[in-house]
């Protein structure tokens, strides 16, 4: 889910270095459905392709909107279906039919996008003809419990991660040298909103005066809807008892809802939540409510506090290291303990009684995210990485890199503690 706008290249593109030219650059997701990695994907995609590179996009599961996007962007894209089965018999039956697919592609880089993309590539790139491989660690680690990934990360020459956490992982729990890794932050840029405040207020039952809060992310269980649903209650009992009304709007792919809606049932919420399943103009939506929330037990760098952040919003999100990453020291204080519904309503309710306090952290987050975020930081990196990647299979030695893991360090090292 994201309100990014499609990347279909700027003005001052025609400027750019072609470091890439002739290169064939194959990016491997595990889906054509829109989530944060898939628009990242696509951002990088773009990123590459006015360096100079030639740009496809695979999928093994097929069509969704990120499909559409490629086709917006002219990216060619290709679903590329799992038909080999998981047994440890059947992996290396699975690598070298792989293999021989991507082999026809004539590509020079392989990059995978989240888990399944990451192991399956490191696996079978020696064998497709390709000078290397990036894999792009996306999250803090899930859906990496296979016996094959420690022989995919043996074999994966350089990783990229969207978080000093996400690196932090690399190293500690999968064993890869520091010198292997670098960090580039997600990039955000927010798209035009298709409908005004008015018209999202009317279709979420919010008149001028109710609290409306939203979180954007598709509904499963590591998002823990769950502690926000039972702190929203809290907020909605504390604001009825003084005639306010207050409405949660909960965007995204709806993957796991029935405990959600049996729980939401039972506290007596249903009047005070919306389920709005994925929705395409979250830019609309966000322009709408006064305050973002997120109740995640973990995050790498996440994508929709980031899109808050740029629309202006305050922000009360779970206490984890990727969030503190996306907020910055400003935005610390409005962290909750994960798993903590007491916690997570009080710091609503102080924001719900302080509009100008809201107003001050939603500027000093869009500030953050103008200064850290952008897709012009993203393509200032990939220039310089990618290139050297391709030449050498090493990471070249950078300042910028060095600053960035060294910002993040005080974060990391308050969420240790």
């Amino acid at each position: 889910m994201s309100l990014n706008r499609v990347d279909n290249g700027r003005a001052d593109s025609a400027s750019l270095p072609k470091v890439l030219s002739g290169r064939r650059v194959l990016m491997v997701l595990g889906c054509l459905d829109l989530g944060g990695s898939e628009r990242q994907a696509l951002h990088a995609a773009g990123v590459l392709r006015r360096l100079g590179a030639e740009v496809q996009v695979w999928a093994f599961r097929p069509t969704g909107r990120a499909a559409t996007l490629c086709e917006q962007m002219g990216i060619p894209w290709r679903y590329v279906p799992e038909p080999w089965g998981w047994g440890p018999l059947r992996w290396p039956l699975m690598i070298a039919r792989l293999a021989q697919t991507f082999r026809r592609a004539l590509p020079d880089l392989l990059l995978p996008y989240t888990a399944f993309p990451n192991v399956v590539c490191g696996l079978v790139w020696r064998f497709t003809g390709a000078r290397t491989c990036i894999w792009n660690q996306r999250d803090t680690g899930m859906g990496l419990d296979s016996p094959t990934v420690p022989w995919a990360v043996r074999n994966t020459p350089l990783f990229l991660s969207n978080s000093q956490v996400g690196k932090d992982f690399l190293v500690e729990r999968l064993g890869v040298a520091p010198r292997r890794i670098r960090v580039v932050p997600n990039a955000v840029a927010l798209h035009r909103p298709q409908a005004d405040r008015a018209a999202w207020r009317a279709r979420l039952g919010a008149d001028a005066s109710c609290l409306v809060a939203c979180m954007v992310a598709n509904i499963h269980r590591n998002k823990d809807h769950a502690t926000l649903v039972r702190a929203w209650k809290t907020v909605v009992e504390t604001l009825n008892a003084q005639r306010r009304s207050a409405v949660l709007a909960l965007a995204g792919r709806p993957d796991e809802t029935e405990d959600l809606l049996r729980l939401i049932h039972a506290w007596r919420l249903t009047d005070a939540i919306r389920i709005l399943g994925e929705v395409e103009d979250v830019a609309g939506l966000l322009s709408a409510v006064d305050l973002a929330v997120f109740s995640s037990r973990s995050e790498g760098c996440p994508n929709a506090v980031l899109e808050s952040m740029a629309a202006g919003l305050a922000v009360v999100a779970t206490d984890c290291p990727g969030v503190r990453e996306a907020v910055g020291e400003t935005g610390l204080a409005w962290l909750a303990p994960p798993g903590d519904p007491e916690a997570f309503a009080h710091l609503m309710l102080q924001l719900a009684d302080h509009p100008e306090l809201r107003a001050e952290l939603g500027l000093n987050n869009r500030r953050r995210v103008e200064k850290e975020f952008t897709l012009e930081r993203l393509e200032a990196r990939l220039a310089t990485l990618v290139p050297t990647a391709l030449e050498s299979r090493r990471w070249p030695e950078d300042v910028e890199s060095s600053a960035a893991e060294a910002s993040a360090g005080p974060a990391r090292d308050r969420a240790r503690s």
